[in-house]
């Protein structure tokens, strides 16, 4: 249809797409259809573009059929820009060159493992796959059963787990058991056999059994079953559809998990005997889901796994040229991942540094901003990103050297922590609480983005929503009283929600319609608390997402619950109410479609992935007052975690060849540093860190006049070494 040469022109003369001047990426986007490829990518580095092209490619050069393209990428939002943008530069090239194109794009199989897994599994069974509330509701039943949650044994195994570092709620159990669950289906074990093991904690997997045994008799998968009935249906060769597929291009390959890697490598062998190929695409350094069974070690060997297994030799291109970054937040990313040298040794081999694409005229260095206390520092961060956000100029001088701050109107801006929770589990306020408060103080009309930064049911509009429900079904509280079995925190919260209903019932002089039937439409009923609630929804973007995640996800169990249309009263305390309650709703990702630019956003680092903006904060220690062992783990660890000993756990039981050998301690250095290389690289034009004085300074203590506080972010290897000695590398401010 189109030569290899006129389509290289269509991207820079149609496209605006310049591949010219970085021949590994147009190495990557120009190869031949049969050559498979491993993509290592940095941050910045165009890889969205990169994946489209080659599609592109495929499509206008190869004349593949678009039915025949797998593309696979970690949440829905990025399938759906992977989608949308491969769609529009198609028809850009169809309508510049007057095609007369005869397949459909909309066949383009593009979309998580999941959806794309769930696609074809429904095509061969019907089943309902369920989401991780619904699985994890369901999941909570069968703990609560016969008071498992307070078996001592089960208590102390997760404790053990945890390093028996303080105590383990209902949630938490509820939350660690799911975890268990799906690394034993992830690492692909034979759950049987793995039964037999078990000793002490042999109720963990009763609770498991029962667990599956309610998923059977209601049809229904979750998540990680899911996954391994799409592998078994492909093993059997009973995906026709999937038969004829020539190309499998998969992204975020670096948290990737084994029993996704074997799926892949079905696809892979399916493509290449039709003469086409698969490309992975990743980066090691900023693989985040270890605690969710990914493996680095199967992106850092794809090479030699895929040509053990399936005599495939894929083509290491290196994509290092990076298009959103300064070269002075450059040089300071690239220092920062060199900092620690047994680090060095878990990255693919000769991985290149970072280069910066274009001299950038703005030579703003990496600031620093540390105050003596928490109050202090939101005070000056809260006015230097009114300032920032408002157009003001800010002049610095230092060193010698005077600094002009001026990024234009409305710069896109975002503080990232380890945790963006507003009060943590001791009921003190927080960095974000007190910037969220300060700058609506400033200006009301300055939002402050901030979706996870409270437990989901304790948010206002939740307590309202879920008190409604609870106000509705049982108005006497007499079935609320009756619960037996369920955690003090649980019934806190119902009766907090009961009385935050109450309470805006008598202002409101609104009166809900109680019902005394034990067979209820859920449906009907949640459109009434939806109207009610409707003033809340309209008052800020996080109530909307609030409102929809309960909606969504209520709807979904319900779905999977009743069977003729109507809910009992028990089924909505013990399968909807309890388990919100009890802290079982996580906020999705997916549901961040609102423009992040005009906000102030506060997010954690992992869901600051795959973003950028114009201005990032890092928050590198602003609640950590000393080098207390009790801040270990979320700045320098002493140990694996919870994720490491599963780990350890699953494998000392079946000897799993794939695993990592690392140390715990090791493993955890690990993830700390690819988590603030994340962070840091998010940013365009200004990065600042900030935190605590102690945290550059040290600190007094009892027998010594300066105390260091070890802290990966700011500078410190794993041998102890302070790389960044006082932070001298950094501006303060």
């Amino acid at each position: 249809m189109i030569d290899k040469k006129e389509f290289g022109n269509l991207i820079v003369d149609v496209l605006n797409r310049n591949i010219e001047d970085n021949l590994n990426q147009k190495e990557a986007i120009l190869a031949p259809v049969d050559e498979s490829q491993y993509l290592v990518a940095g941050p910045g580095s165009g890889k969205t573009t990169v994946i489209v092209l080659k599609v592109l490619k495929y499509i206008f050069v190869d004349e593949v059929e678009p039915s025949k393209i797998v593309v696979t990428t970690f949440t829905n939002k990025a399938a759906n820009e992977l989608r949308n943008r491969t769609v529009k530069w198609a028809e850009s090239i169809i309508g510049y060159l007057n095609l007369d194109y005869k397949f459909n794009l909309n066949d383009l199989i593009i979309g998580t493992l999941d959806s794309i897994a769930e696609e074809y599994v429904s095509r061969h069974m019907d089943v309902e796959v369920i989401d991780k509330f619904t699985s994890s509701a369901i999941m909570m039943q069968t703990l609560l059963t016969n008071q498992r949650n307070n078996d001592r044994k089960l208590k102390q195994f997760f404790k053990m787990m945890k390093n028996h570092q303080g105590g383990i709620s209902t949630s938490e159990l509820n939350s660690q058991i799911q975890n268990l669950k799906e690394r034993l289906m992830y690492d692909m074990i034979d759950y049987t056999e793995f039964q037999k093991h078990a000793t002490k904690e042999a109720i963990i997997y009763e609770i498991i059994s029962d667990y599956y045994s309610q998923l059977s008799d209601r049809n229904m998968l979750d998540y990680s079953l899911l996954e391994r009935t799409f592998y078994d249906l492909l093993t059997n060769s009973q995906t026709e559809l999937l038969n004829d597929v020539e190309v499998v291009l998969i992204d975020e390959y670096q948290d990737t998990n084994y029993l996704q890697e074997q799926i892949y490598f079905k696809l892979a062998g399916r493509a290449t005997r039709n003469g086409g190929n698969i490309t992975v695409v990743g980066d090691d350094d900023q693989a985040l889901y270890r605690f969710r069974g990914a493996n680095i070690d199967l992106f850092t060997s794809y090479a030699d796994r895929i040509e053990k297994s399936l005599s495939i030799v894929p083509k290491t291109i290196f994509l290092q040229k990076n298009y959103r970054s300064t070269s002075n937040i450059i040089d300071f990313v690239n220092e920062f991942i060199s900092l620690d040298n047994i680090y060095q040794k878990s990255r693919t081999a000769d991985k290149p540094p970072i280069t910066v694409n274009i001299e950038s005229s703005e030579k703003l260095p990496v600031f620093g901003m540390f105050r003596n206390n928490i109050e202090e520092l939101s005070t000056d961060l809260s006015n230097l990103i009114y300032e920032l956000k408002t157009d003001k100029t800010i002049y610095l001088q230092r060193n010698g050297n005077e600094y002009v701050i001026n990024l234009g109107q409305n710069p896109s801006l975002a503080l990232l922590a380890n945790s963006p929770k507003e009060i943590n589990s001791f009921n003190k306020k927080r960095l974000p609480f007190y910037i969220r408060e300060s700058l609506q103080y400033k200006d009301e009309n300055l939002v402050v983005f901030n979706p996870r930064g409270q437990n989901i049911e304790s948010t206002e509009i939740v307590s309202l929503f879920c008190g409604l429900l609870l106000v509705n079904i049982d108005s006497n509280s007499l079935i609320e009283e009756s619960l037996d079995n369920i955690p003090p925190h649980t019934k806190k919260i119902l009766r907090s929600w009961r009385k935050h209903t109450m309470e805006y019932m008598e202002e409101s002089q609104s009166e809900v319609i109680t019902t005394n039937d034990d067979k209820i439409n859920l449906v009907e009923l949640l459109n009434m608390v939806s109207e009610e609630v409707s003033f809340l929804t309209e008052q800020s973007n996080e109530n909307m997402i609030y409102h929809d995640i309960i909606r969504d996800t209520i709807i979904q169990t319900n779905a999977a619950i009743n069977t003729d249309g109507y809910i009992t009263t028990d089924q909505i305390f013990w399968h909807i109410l309890v388990p919100i309650a009890t802290g079982a709703i996580q906020v999705d990702d997916d549901l961040f479609d609102f423009s992040l630019e005009d906000n102030v956003n506060i997010m954690s680092i992992h869901q600051s992935k795959g973003l950028e903006f114009d201005v990032v904060i890092v928050d590198v220690g602003s609640d950590i007052y000393n080098n207390q062992s009790s801040s270990a783990f979320k700045r320098f660890p002493k140990d694996g975690g919870m994720a490491y000993n599963l780990e350890k756990y699953i494998n000392n039981t079946m000897d799993l060849s794939y695993t990592s050998k690392l140390s715990g301690r090791d493993e955890a250095f690990n993830d700390m540093i690819r988590r603030y290389f994340v962070s840091y690289t998010r940013a365009k034009r200004l990065l600042i860190l900030v935190g605590l004085s102690s945290m550059k300074d040290g600190y007094k203590g009892d027998f010594q006049d300066n105390i260091k506080i070890q802290n990966v972010a700011t500078g410190w290897s794993r041998d102890g070494k302070w790389h960044w000695d006082g932070l001298d590398n950094l501006i303060q401010l």
